[in-house]
């Protein structure tokens, strides 16, 4: 409870800078497990772990108390001075975890600051290679990668340039694998080499030696609803991108981290990424973390030219952050999350399309692992979506939150601006028993809402 006994905020309380200022929030006093509490005393099922972020769930103990042996230690230091054992640590754990040759880790705040040291890191290495003139990186569209300027440039989400896009760079975009609106009579068949041969036309037509890097979410995130790349579809592009030079980068700040029932997402569909960015779950939101991963042949590279990577931030590297990695890393192991996740993960699934699928105004039910998104449509046989005017998933977010159910969501991937999505991504400890409770109270929020607008 606040001091003043507020039990919600609403713009213009208080001095919090609010993301909303037309709503009331919450004041959460504790979680617990895949619950938060209010200080009405509310009890909310976390269903998107935040911002898919609360991998190993809210209250866990073992992780806040390595945490505070290492506050006790030294909280900061200067990652461009010195390092520390828990960051070492950290970096070899996580690299022998990782897909092969990505054995080279740096730890920074966000998953945006790590979009940006990756990109930063692959022009570097073309400038040090003596091809300056690769200065392009190719983003899908629908996608997203962060929120800072740069990232931003490269997710494909347009709304935001009627604020932004005069600060925004240019960036090359190609279509999204997404199962939905694809368009394609087979999906699985066909989409592969569909999404391949946009790819290679756009890389020849803006030159490929002017190319610096691809990157892609493995599973998109909320930009296209936890959307599966079709069978093939990152050996197709992989070997295209190493026919032309073209460095990788996977993006796996929402997919990666056990969320698929893999520790890393890419090993899901056969992608070896040239570089890897990790963030959200590999810190259980205990304190902010990323990381961005590199191989060991591209640095020593550097090291033979410049001499090093030219990429520093004030909490590079800092031991608080990397005691909360280690420790969530230390949990997964102990009590083995990723294959629990995978085994949840199926029934989640199944469970979603089942009880979802049936349901009026639900376009699309798709997902891997513990990640799920939920499409909701004006007509299902056309796939029409809602006009954007009608603001439905605001409002049925907020219907949902009344009924104690947390979700994410995400707008305008249908065409830029209209579109409608749920997304799903609880802490991966939740039981089957819990993907129940959670799968039910979704579907009698959804039929209420569809119920009380017609």
């Amino acid at each position: 409870m606040r001091d003043d006994g507020r039990q919600t905020v609403r713009y213009p309380q208080g001095n919090v800078l609010l993301r909303n200022l037309a709503r009331d929030f919450p004041v959460i006093t504790h979680g617990q497990g895949i619950h938060l509490f209010d200080a009405r005393g509310k009890r909310y099922l976390d269903a998107s772990a935040g911002a898919l972020v609360a991998s190993v769930g809210h209250g866990n103990r073992e992780v806040v108390d390595r945490i505070h042996e290492q506050l006790l230690r030294v909280a900061y230091v200067n990652g461009t001075h010195f390092t520390t054992e828990v960051t070492e640590a950290l970096a070899s754990r996580l690299c022998a975890l990782a897909p092969p040759g990505l054995d080279r880790a740096a730890f920074l705040g966000s998953g945006s600051e790590a979009v940006e040291a990756a990109v930063k890191f692959a022009r570097q290495l073309w400038v040090e290679r003596g091809q300056p003139q690769r200065t392009k990186v190719i983003a899908r569209v629908p996608g997203y990668h962060g929120n800072t300027l740069y990232a931003l440039s490269l997710s494909g989400r347009p709304h935001y340039k009627t604020f932004f896009g005069p600060l925004l760079s240019e960036v090359i975009t190609t279509p999204a694998p997404y199962p939905y609106r694809s368009g394609l009579e087979d999906y699985a068949r066909d989409g592969a080499e569909h999404y391949a041969r946009l790819l290679e036309e756009t890389l020849r037509r803006e030159g490929p030696d002017t190319i610096a890097a691809f990157i892609a979410e493995p599973v998109i995130g909320s930009s296209a609803g936890a959307s599966p790349p079709p069978p093939g579809y990152f050996e197709r592009v992989s070997a295209l991108c190493r026919e032309y030079g073209i460095l990788t980068i996977a993006d796996e700040v929402m997919c990666g981290c056990g969320r698929t029932g893999r520790f890393f997402a890419s090993e899901l569909f056969d992608f070896q990424p040239d570089l890897l960015v990790l963030g959200k779950g590999i810190s259980g939101g205990y304190a902010p973390l990323s990381a961005l991963l590199v191989k060991q042949a591209h640095v020593e590279e550097m090291r033979q030219g410049s001499g090093g990577f030219m990429h520093a931030q004030t909490y590079l590297q800092a031991p608080a952050m990397t005691a909360a990695g280690l420790a969530v890393l230390d949990y997964f192991e102990r009590y083995d999350l990723v294959s629990h996740a995978a085994s949840v993960g199926a029934h989640f699934q199944r469970k979603l399309r089942e009880v979802l699928s049936p349901l009026p105004f639900v376009g699309s039910v798709q997902g891997v692992g513990l990640l799920a998104g939920v499409e909701l449509v004006e007509d299902t046989p056309s796939r029409r979506p809602f006009p954007r005017a009608r603001k439905v998933v605001e409002r049925l977010l907020a219907k949902l939150l009344e009924r104690g159910l947390v979700l994410w969501s995400n707008t305008g991937h249908a065409d830029g601006v209209h579109g409608d999505l749920l997304m799903l991504g609880p802490p991966l400890i939740i039981t089957e028993a819990e993907v129940d409770e959670l799968v039910d109270t979704l579907s009698r929020g959804i039929r209420q809402f569809f119920q009380e607008e017609s």
